[in-house]
C-alpha cells in the first residue's frame, strides 16, 4: 500500500472500532508510518495505541478501541523463538538472513514486527495468524537447519539490554545531546533533523531547541536509541555531564 493507503486503511480501524465498540488492530507499521498516523488531525477524538510486543519495539501494529467499551486490549502479537538444530554447526545469522527466510516462505512483510538477534538464536514478533504459518515452516535459514516455535514474550533474552552512556553537552537541549550522542558536528547534526531522522518518544523531532527530560527516548536513525536519564552535574565552565541507557 501507498502511504496514502496505508493511512486511509488505519483510520477506517479507528472509525469501525469507534461504530462496532470492539478493538480494531492493524498489522505492523515502519516507524514513518507511525510518524503519518500520529501526525494526522484526523485521528484526534479516537482512542487507540501503537504496540510491538515489548518496551523497545521499532515495527508497532495499531489497536484502535476504548477499553471502556471494547474490555482489555489483547493485541494478536506472538513470539516465535528460533535455534539452529545443532549449535556447533550453525552459522552466524544476521536480522537479515533471519528476515529474508521467513519473506522466502510467502510471508508479508506487514505480518512481521522487530526480530531479535541473540547469539545464535532469534526471536520474532508476529501476527498471530502468520505464527501458526511460520513456526512449523521455517526449517532452514541460509545453509543452517532451524527450529521455530511459538513462545512468550517473558523470557530473560526479549528484556531490553542497555550499555550506560555519559555525554559533555552544553545544555540539555536536543540538538546538543543529538551532536554528543551521534559524535557528529552541530552542523552534521542539523542535517539529521532536516532529513527527519531524529525522533523523541516515537515522534519525528521538529523542535531542535526542545529540552529532553528524565525518561525521553532519543532515536536516530542510523546511529541508536538510548534513554535519557538527566544531568549528573554541571562543570566549572557551565557545562553538562549527562547520563543515557543506550539500547544494545
Amino acid at each position: 500500500m501507498t502511504n496514502d493507503a496505508t493511512l486511509r486503511h488505519l483510520l477506517d480501524l479507528c472509525r469501525r472500532s469507534s461504530r462496532t465498540g470492539t478493538w480494531q488492530y492493524s498489522g505492523f507499521l515502519t516507524p514513518a508510518e507511525q510518524e503519518e498516523l500520529l501526525r494526522s488531525p484526523e485521528t484526534k477524538g479516537f482512542p487507540f495505541f501503537l504496540t510491538g510486543g515489548y518496551e523497545a519495539a521499532e515495527r508497532k501494529l495499531l489497536a484502535a478501541g476504548d477499553e471502556a467499551e471494547a474490555g482489555p486490549p489483547e493485541p494478536p502479537i506472538c513470539v516465535i523463538a528460533v535455534a539452529p538444530k545443532s549449535e556447533k554447526y550453525a552459522e552466524e545469522l544476521t536480522h537479515r538472513d533471519y528476515l529474508g527466510a521467513v519473506l522466502g516462505l510467502g510471508i508479508e512483510r506487514s505480518l512481521i514486527g522487530d526480530i531479535l538477534v541473540r547469539g545464535k538464536q532469534a526471536w520474532f514478533f508476529c501476527l498471530s495468524s502468520a505464527a501458526e504459518m511460520i513456526a512449523p515452516s521455517l526449517l532452514q535459514v541460509r545453509r543452517t537447519a532451524v527450529e521455530a516455535r511459538i513462545t512468550g514474550a517473558d523470557v530473560p533474552e526479549l528484556q531490553p539490554r542497555y550499555a550506560p552512556l555519559r555525554l559533555n553537552v552544553a545544555s540539555e537541549r536536543l540538538d546538543a545531546v543529538t551532536s554528543a550522542f551521534t559524535g557528529l558536528s552541530r552542523g552534521q547534526g542539523e542535517k539529521l533533523f532536516s532529513a527527519e531522522k531524529v525522533f523523541v518518544n516515537g515522534r519525528t523531532a521538529t523542535d531542535r531547541s526542545m529540552h529532553l527530560k528524565e525518561g525521553d527516548i532519543l532515536s536516530v536513525r542510523g546511529f541508536g536509541k538510548a534513554v535519557y536519564d538527566g544531568i549528573e552535574h554541571e562543570t566549572k565552565k557551565s557545562r553538562l555531564w549527562v547520563s543515557l541507557r543506550k539500547y544494545i
